[in-house]
């Protein structure tokens, strides 16, 4: 009888890498199609750019006494240059990175909709470009009581549904209605008091969450 629940679990070990193995693929085709996409836009736009800096013939305007006034198109040095800022930080994470973070998605979001499941994502990389904690995204995710479901080992066993690689996906192609927020926590009751409310600056509720950032200090 004992050798048949040892059999039995190492089956469902295997069943379990398996499971982890492909959607460890699914991420990294996903990523392989967002970067080449990227690319594809990149080049379209440099091709445009390339064209519109082509000098352009000369406009000759007649006057009167035959005086031919000739005007040069602008130059490059001349035209204004508009540099856009990035909404979001780097996204420099590689498949292992990409499959905690849907972990996540699942284990903190699993009942929320895609894009309530990317906000969990951007949380995570909120954190990871503040200055207020690690780095990494597995030092993020790891470190003591940061999350719940973490800590209490629901992260261990679920694993990402389809839904949790689009919030990926939207999180990749640059949606970011986080507000910076570096806090969530289920949405408290009518009147009740939280840490979170207490000690935090309310941002937004969406779904079943509500999403917080650190109180500004007020100069003295």
């Amino acid at each position: 009888m004992e050798e048949l629940k040892t059999e039995q679990r190492k089956r469902a070990i295997r069943r379990r890498r398996r499971r982890q193995q492909q959607i460890k693929r699914r991420i990294l085709y996903v990523g392989i199609i967002t970067v080449t996409i990227t690319a594809a836009s990149t080049f379209v736009s440099l091709a445009a750019a390339r064209r519109s800096a082509e000098p352009a013939a000369p406009t000759v305007k007649t006057v009167p006494a035959a005086v031919q006034i000739v005007t040069e198109p602008e130059t490059e040095s001349e035209a204004e240059v508009v540099t856009e800022t990035p909404i979001i930080g780097s996204l420099d994470y590689d498949t292992e990175d990409a499959y905690i973070l849907t972990k996540m998605a699942m284990a903190e979001a699993e009942g929320e909709d895609t894009e309530g499941k990317a906000l969990v994502i951007l949380v995570i990389l909120n954190r990871v470009w503040s200055e207020q904690f690690p780095d990494t995204i597995r030092e993020v995710v790891t470190q003591e009581n940061a999350f719940t479901s973490y800590s209490d080992g629901r992260y261990d066993w679920v694993e990402p549904d389809d839904d949790c690689l689009a919030a990926l996906r939207l999180v990749e192609n640059h949606w970011n209605e986080s507000q910076g927020a570096l806090y969530f926590e289920r949405t408290p009751a009518p009147g009740e008091s939280t840490w979170h409310s207490r000690n935090l600056e309310k941002l937004f509720t969406h779904g079943n969450h509500t999403f917080y950032r650190e109180k500004e200090v007020s100069g003295e």
